[in-house]
């Protein structure tokens, strides 16, 4: 494991989330790979807390599909499989329609403002961000929408939902052509939801969401496939 120093938890912060919080980003960046041994010891070591955040953390990221914890192996960052791929991206189409659609009739000025500005970082990323980058961009424009339905059981299971998505997200950039089409479906959307159009915003995230399902499945397939020299 990569010494985490850089990610040492603040003495004020120094609670499961916390813990739960600067191990996500780990795994989101990278730092923490499919598979990679996730000894309590060794976390809270390097995070300078006690093991008993550590515990509590890993079982918060087991919950999010992020940990896989194991009798008699104990914590592992989980790996990803096409399976899991076509489920989760199941489970967005389903809620992410929905949560458009409510998002559509609740959402505020406010909301709209946040919107706007998780839009403009996102085509400011555009296909020239990395892959973290990109996928962060991303999870920042499609939590707000969950948040603008005002349901707080929505934003807990879409939290979720798309926290497993960002980490296989973040294995891959979007070409620039790719990176186009997604701002392109995002500003669809948000023009949905600024005229408050609840069909429209329902449908187009629909399609964006199963847009985004073939180009993740593809470039799963072209990584199992792989020929490494």
């Amino acid at each position: 494991m990569q010494p985490l120093g850089r990610n040492a938890v603040p003495l004020s912060q120094r609670t499961s989330e916390g813990v739960a919080r600067v191990l996500r980003t780990e795994i989101f960046s990278g730092n923490l790979r499919p598979g990679e041994p996730l000894p309590e010891r060794l976390l809270a070591e390097n995070l300078g807390v006690s093991r008993t955040p550590v515990r509590e953390a890993l079982f918060t990221l087991q919950s999010e599909g992020l940990v896989e914890l194991t009798p008699n192996r104990g914590a592992t960052v989980r790996t990803i499989t096409s399976h899991d791929i076509v489920q989760i991206y199941s489970l967005r189409g389903v809620l992410e329609s929905y949560a458009a659609r409510e998002a559509a009739r609740t959402r505020t000025r406010e909301d709209l403002d946040a919107l706007v500005d998780a839009q403009a970082k996102l085509e400011r990323v555009g296909g020239s961000g990395t892959a973290v980058e990109q996928a962060l961009a991303d999870l920042a424009f499609h939590k707000l929408i969950s948040d603008a339905t005002g349901s707080r059981l929505l934003q807990t299971i879409m939290g979720q939902v798309l926290a497993f998505t960002v980490s296989y997200r973040s294995n891959y950039a979007y070409p620039a052509e790719r990176s186009a089409i997604a701002v392109e479906q995002h500003r669809g959307i948000l023009d949905a939801l600024r005229e408050q159009d609840a069909p429209l915003a329902e449908q187009l995230m629909r399609e964006h969401v199963e847009s985004s399902s073939r180009f993740a499945l593809k470039h799963f397939s072209e990584s199992e496939h792989a020929v490494v020299p």
